[in-house]
């Protein structure tokens, strides 16, 4: 068979389709054989897709990339999906290798380019290696920490001849634990005067969210998740759950120092903006998880939802915590009613989509949004990298694996990647989009407001657009809400995408003081 023929039959035999991308002349040649296809309207939201759908399954997912141009226009979200750990096989062609001295148009160095932001690159150089390489690619992107690999696919092998077995999916096995070294951290936590929990996202993950809330109750100690968590960490229904450790240094010692322990569980310290502080010095910090690439402390590799089954057999009871119901809230979602802040539309959709997985781009609202709607297992998903425009391709790409997606965006965000509603609607992908409208980049004056006070108000930071207009104009309903936000329910109903645009306060939050 032809080069183009086993890529088609292996993306169909390792589960790769559908491939997400937008192709060129150079991924002409390999798509000749593809039978689905998913048509992006720019690169970039083609990885963003392979991201969301690879995340929400713990499966790898495929996108196919426009040779240098289209590789360099999805480097935020190969950025992203690095940091998040996304097991995303990025395919993309290249130029024919017969005239490549020659620097033709399109060609580059695509290796070069991912170095750093993937597990694995590799260009082939023969049509033989099609189906190897990318089973091999399919191991490397879903052994811990799970990432993505990068394939650079010359036009010329794609018309020579190659066998191709069509075998399924390389089996992986995750179980890793070592009963000595669960005995000899249980040794350690057991002996602190007064140990913490730090759960991260591998506790979702590797489904282990039932065990670490026995865990933590067992042992009495508060539970915290980690600074910025890319996916829900531990319950915040829990009476264990001690809230979101913020990611400045000082702050984390300031919250960590009553704890002369510091177990860290699936996840690591994600810090900024930086302050002149070393983190948690006199503590002992012990990490558990099969992700090893965090900063601080010892690190013992194994499964964590093994090493909570196990380590709860040897646990004892070394503190009292419970969570204090939170008195005020009620009064500050009515205060924000009157003001139309996020934390009144945050309450509304805690109570209209419980049953929904919920994508976060809301960024400014991000802290009220984790506070309040909270962390479910495999229900909240983020990009722990900053990136704007992430969102909204990442929850189309989860909505063609599961029937129920809401997106979260703040205007500024949206504007990144508003071409996404084009593959929603051509697709009828279920994804329900709330688009927080508080007219401009409020992360931004509110990092201004406490940095650099004279740029809150600056222009630059208050693009204004008729978002409705520009959402109607690829083909979606749309309502706009300006108080009640009744309308809420009109976007609960149905399987068909739609999109409500809440008007809130432009006033400008305190968060970064």
């Amino acid at each position: 068979m032809k080069g183009s023929q086993a890529f088609a039959e292996t993306l169909q035999s390792l589960h790769l389709l559908p491939l997400f991308g937008n192709p060129g002349t150079t991924e002409i040649p390999m798509l000749r054989s593809v039978g689905k296809y998913m048509l992006t309207l720019h690169d970039s939201i083609a990885l963003g897709l392979a991201d969301g759908r690879s995340q929400v399954t713990g499966k790898p997912a495929a996108c196919n990339l426009h040779t240098m141009p289209g590789l360099g226009n999805s480097m935020a979200f190969l950025h992203t999906a690095y940091i998040n750990r996304s097991p995303v096989i990025v395919t993309s062609g290249q130029q024919d290798y017969r005239h490549i001295f020659q620097d033709p148009l399109l060609s580059g160095d695509l290796i070069g380019t991912v170095s750093g932001l993937v597990k694995y690159r590799y260009e082939l150089k023969a049509a033989d290696e099609i189906e190897p390489i990318m089973r091999r690619a399919y191991r490397i992107a879903v052994t811990p920490p799970f990432g993505p690999v990068f394939l650079s696919f010359p036009d010329n092998i794609l018309d020579q001849e190659c066998s191709c077995s069509s075998t399924g999916p390389p089996a992986s096995n995750y179980d890793l634990a070592d009963d000595d070294a669960i005995s000899s951290i249980m040794e350690i936590f057991n002996s602190a005067s007064n140990p913490a929990i730090v759960f991260g996202y591998e506790i979702d993950m590797f489904r282990a969210a039932e065990d670490a809330e026995k865990f933590a109750e067992a042992t009495g100690c508060p539970a915290f998740a980690e600074p910025l968590a890319s996916r829900s960490p531990f319950p915040s229904g829990s009476r264990q759950y001690a809230g979101d450790l913020l990611p400045a240094a000082s702050l984390i010692n300031v919250t960590l120092q009553p704890y002369d322990l510091i177990l860290i569980i699936g996840g690591d310290l994600m810090l900024y903006p930086y302050t002149p502080s070393p983190i948690l010095i006199g503590k002992r910090i012990v990490n558990v998880g099969l992700d090893v690439t965090g900063k601080n402390g010892e690190y013992y590799q194994m499964n964590p939802r093994i090493f909570l089954q196990k380590a709860l057999k040897l646990a004892k009871k070394k503190g009292s915590f419970i969570r204090k119901p939170d008195y005020t809230l009620q009064s500050r979602i009515a205060n924000a009613k009157k003001k139309m802040e996020p934390l009144f539309v945050l309450s509304r959709i805690n109570s209209s989509f419980r049953d929904h997985v919920i994508v976060d781009e809301s960024i400014s609202a991000s802290p009220a949004m984790r506070a309040s709607v909270g962390y479910r297992p495999g229900s909240y998903f983020t990009a722990r990298t900053g990136q704007l425009g992430w969102a909204l391709p990442s929850a189309a790409g989860m909505a063609t694996a599961i029937p129920r997606v809401l997106c979260v965006t703040g205007d500024g965000s949206f504007l990144y990647t508003p071409q996404t509603l084009w593959t929603i609607k051509r697709y009828n992908l279920p994804v329900k989009l709330i688009i927080l409208n508080n007219g401009g980049y409020m992360i931004l004056r509110s990092y201004s407001y406490s940095y650099s006070e004279n740029l809150k108000d600056a222009d630059f930071f208050r693009p204004e657009v008729d978002l409705a207009k520009m959402v109607e104009s690829f083909g979606l309903e749309c309502m706009v809400a300006d108080s009640e936000i009744s309308e809420i329910t009109w976007l609960r109903e149905g399987s068909d995408p739609k999109v409500l645009i809440v008007n809130v306060s432009k006033e400008v939050p305190k968060l970064f003081m």
